[in-house]
C-alpha cells in the first residue's frame, strides 16, 4: 500500500492570505485622499515646521493646521494678541460702515428736503420776477426795523443825559435822588445796553439775504428746467 501526501490545506491557507491581501488593497484605494491632519508653527529658532506633533510652546504662540496630504489650510488656530487685533480691525471695519450708513441717510434726507424745498419754491414763485420783489420787500422791511431800533436806541441814550442831569441837580441841592427817577435811569440803562435786539435783526437780515439768492438761483434753473420739458 502505497503513502500518499495530501497538499489542501496549504494551499486552502495561501488562498486565505492572497484574499486578505486583496481586501487590504481594496480598503486603502478605497479611502479619501487625505487621512489626517498637519501642524504648521514657528519653531523657537524662527523656522517654520511642519509636524504631526504639536508642542506646547507652539501651541501658545498660534498655529496652522493643514490637510497632511494637500498641505491644504484647514484652519488657523489664533494667539490672544492676534485675536486682539482681528477684533480691533474688525471694530474699526464696521465703525467705518456705520459712518458710510450714516452718510447715507443723511444725503438720502438732504436730497428729500431739497425736492420739497423746490416743490415749494416754484408754487410760490411762479417767476424770478416774483422772488426778486418779496426779496426786496423783506430786506426793506427788516433794514426799516433796524433803523428805527438804531433811532430808539439814540433817543434812549439822550432821555438818558436828561434823567443823569435831573439826578446831578437833586444831589447838588442837596437832596437825594428821588426814588422813581432811580427807576426810571436803572430802566433807560437796562434799555441802552440791550443792543442784541439791533445785532440779532442785522444777522438775520444777512442770513436771509444770503437764502435768497440761493433761492433765486435755484428757482432759475427749475424754470429752465420746466421750460424744456416735452409737453404731453
Amino acid at each position: 500500500m502505497g503513502f500518499t501526501f495530501s497538499f489542501t490545506p496549504y494551499r486552502m491557507g495561501i488562498m486565505k492570505i492572497i484574499k486578505l491581501s486583496l481586501l487590504s488593497l481594496l480598503l486603502i484605494s478605497s479611502l479619501p485622499s487625505y487621512a489626517g491632519k498637519i501642524y504648521r508653527f514657528i519653531e523657537k529658532d524662527g523656522v517654520s515646521t511642519l509636524s504631526k506633533s504639536l508642542p506646547p510652546y507652539a501651541a501658545q504662540k498660534g498655529y496652522d493646521i493643514l490637510d497632511d496630504t494637500s498641505l491644504r489650510l484647514i484652519e488657523r488656530v489664533y494667539t490672544r494678541e492676534e485675536l486682539v487685533k482681528i477684533q480691533q480691525r474688525q471694530a474699526v471695519i464696521e465703525q467705518k460702515n456705520a459712518l458710510l450708513e450714516q452718510q447715507k441717510k443723511e444725503a438720502q434726507q438732504r436730497r428729500l428736503e431739497q425736492r420739497s424745498h423746490d416743490r415749494n419754491l416754484i408754487a410760490r414763485y411762479p417767476s424770478s420776477q416774483l422772488l426778486i420783489k418779496s426779496r426786496n420787500d423783506d430786506l426793506t422791511y427788516r433794514q426799516h426795523q433796524i433803523d428805527d431800533a438804531k433811532n430808539l436806541l439814540k433817543n434812549n441814550i439822550s432821555r438818558l443825559k436828561g434823567l443823569q442831569q435831573k439826578a446831578a441837580e437833586q444831589e447838588m441841592s442837596g437832596n437825594e435822588i428821588s426814588v422813581n427817577l432811580t427807576k426810571r435811569l436803572s430802566v433807560m440803562q437796562e434799555e441802552i445796553n440791550n443792543k442784541r435786539y439791533i445785532s440779532r435783526t442785522k444777522t438775520e437780515k444777512e442770513e436771509a439775504s444770503r437764502q435768497y439768492d440761493i433761492d433765486l438761483e435755484r428757482l432759475k434753473l427749475l424754470l429752465d428746467i420746466t421750460s424744456k420739458k416735452p409737453e404731453n
